[in-house]
């Protein structure tokens, strides 16, 4: 066989948990003689992470669009095919959508096809551990299924939380079965790269939630698979030299923008639309490269959070909002493209 023995893992989080932030960390950190890729599968149209994750001459395979609850289409394969056969690499780091299940990744991972040629490795989930007293996240059944099926479980941005979060932390990660092989706290994307070779669990109890996750939220995983992979995408051209890319699966909706090297926003505009945002109830996250006057920047803003620094490494701005879908999603665009355009 021309390929086999691809150490594989997967590297799950939901939104804002410091995903990117890991991996990057990782790809500078690759063992001397080793070959990595990437693949990214993203919820949106735009392809956002793809962006922020080049280093050196990793190679990195976005497949936007992704399917909030199992594997869509075949875009996912073909482009995981694709990784195997053109970087020939040594490992392979797949980070699925922040919003998505990611037990059917695995599962396909594990598949027939991939028998002798993938050797999968331990899950790894990072969670903000404050987002446990938000009852947002506690409505997400996506944000328990990452926890659930992961081998190894990360607090990331540690240096962020107090005694008691540290406590919580441990005390809720310890009552999953099976045992997660790896508990730990992580400041500033650290993660031992050793954890990548822990084996992954033969059974884990993704959807039996009879562990106590300190809420009361009666959430149904059984999700029906066989539904119509289809989604509403919906594409526009607001401004010169700008697309707009639209996209609804289950409750939560994409809204990204891809525009050429002359479009910028004034930094008075910027700071609107970011106050915009942060008051919108149903917004998640905002993330992506933006010409603000003469200079690009790179976000990652949460309705908590934000990180905002200057970069020169792009040309074109790229950028994507993330909102559950409510009655208010179409003023949230009409107001977005009056600040934006």
């Amino acid at each position: 066989m021309q390929y086999k023995g691809i150490k594989v893992n997967v590297i799950t989080g939901f939104l804002g948990s410091g995903k990117t932030t890991l991996i990057k960390q990782l790809l500078e950190q690759v063992p001397e003689g080793e070959r990595w890729a990437v693949l990214v599968n993203e919820f949106g149209e735009v392809g956002i992470d793809g962006e922020l994750l080049k280093v050196g001459d990793i190679a990195i395979k976005q497949v936007p669009g992704g399917c909030l609850c199992c594997v869509s289409s075949a875009a996912f394969s073909v482009g995981l095919n694709e990784l195997i056969k053109t970087a020939k690499p040594d490992r392979i780091l797949i980070e699925p959508t922040g919003i998505g299940h990611p037990h059917q990744i695995v599962e396909q991972l594990c598949s027939k096809p991939y028998y002798g040629v993938l050797e999968v490795c331990g899950t790894i989930c990072l969670m903000d551990v404050r987002n446990l007293s938000d009852p947002r996240y506690l409505g997400q059944p996506a944000f328990f299924d990452q926890i659930d099926d992961a081998d190894i479980l990360i607090a990331s941005k540690a240096d962020l939380y107090s005694s008691d979060d540290e406590l919580r932390f441990l005390q809720f990660a310890k009552q999953f079965e099976p045992a997660k092989s790896v508990i730990a706290l992580s400041e500033h994307g650290r993660f031992d790269q050793s954890w990548l070779d822990v084996a992954r669990a033969q059974q884990h109890s993704h959807h039996d939630h009879d562990h106590d996750h300190d809420h009361d939220h009666d959430h149904d995983h059984d999700h029906d698979h066989d539904h119509d992979h289809d989604h509403d995408v919906v594409t526009s051209q607001p401004s010169a030299g700008v697309m707009c890319y639209q996209k609804r699966d289950l409750d939560m909706a994409s809204i990204g923008w891809v525009a050429d090297s002359n479009w910028f926003i004034t930094s008075e505009r910027f700071e609107q639309f970011l106050a915009y945002l942060s008051e919108a109830s149903n917004f998640w996250r905002f993330k992506g490269i933006i010409r603000v006057d003469d200079q690009f920047e790179q976000i990652n803003m949460t309705q908590t959070e934000m990180q905002r620094r200057a970069t020169d490494e792009v040309l074109t701005s790229r950028f994507e909002c993330i909102f559950s879908i409510t009655d208010g999603y179409e003023k949230h665009l009409n107001v977005l493209h009056k600040i934006l355009f």
